[in-house]
């Protein structure tokens, strides 16, 4: 009959258990989850570059880069959206910075944050207009498709970053400054992780035929004639 109880018990309905976990519990679980997902889109971003530097080295491959009439031989406009969006980064960790010092320039640097990211995207849409303009649609040839494919999953993944920027704002707004910066080391360690991301596409995005036969050799490429 012990033996019975035993198997009977029900551990898991202790008080300690039935207590409702704490924020530090929750948010570092939060914290774990979006280091996860980090890691799952570090690798599909990673198999599409892979991808693309293969892809490269075959014969119907069409720079973006070595001739004035090729879309990203002028880069000023690719380097002014990454202005806005190390700006953002950098004004969103003050407002970090800022919770437990002042509500209102937590605020202010919180939306001008926001608003700069914004306007990154608002960049991107542009720079995709002008492409468009060029006669440079999704299909027309592999490059291209490669630069869409790439600037539009981060300027996705960017907007999910922004659907959750109104939960440290509606923190800040209500007095709760402890919240908020909780809530945004989350946000910053996506957002500074998106900035780093981005600048590892702008640098591939804009490389020349020379530097994607190099990187293929370190991928195991064949690249001779």
């Amino acid at each position: 009959m012990k033996a019975v109880q035993t198997l009977a018990q029900k551990p898991w309905q202790a008080g300690v258990v039935d207590a409702p976990p704490s924020a530090f519990n929750r948010f570092d679980a939060m914290r774990t989850g979006l280091k996860f997902m980090i890691a799952v889109i570090t690798s599909m971003f990673m198999l599409f570059m892979v991808a693309m530097v293969m892809r490269s080295q075959l014969g119907d491959w069409q720079p973006l880069t070595e001739q004035p009439w090729q879309p990203l031989f002028e880069t000023s406009r690719i380097w002014q959206n990454t202005w806005w969006l190390l700006a953002s980064s950098l004004l969103m960790q003050g407002a970090y910075w800022s919770c437990t010092r002042g509500a209102l320039l937590a605020r202010g640097l919180l939306l001008a944050g926001a608003f700069t990211a914004v306007a990154f995207l608002f960049g991107q849409y542009q720079l995709w207009q002008d492409f468009v303009v060029r006669g440079l649609g999704v299909q027309s040839s592999v490059a291209v498709s490669f630069f869409y494919l790439l600037t539009g999953l981060h300027a996705l993944h960017l907007l999910v970053g922004l659907l959750f920027w109104p939960r440290s704002a509606r923190a800040l707004w209500h007095g709760q400054p402890q919240v908020a910066r909780q809530h945004l080391s989350l946000l910053l360690m996506y957002w500074h992780f998106l900035m780093l991301l981005w600048l590892v596409l702008f640098a591939l995005l804009t490389s020349t035929p020379a530097t994607y036969k190099a990187l293929a050799a370190l991928c195991g490429v064949d690249v001779t004639p």
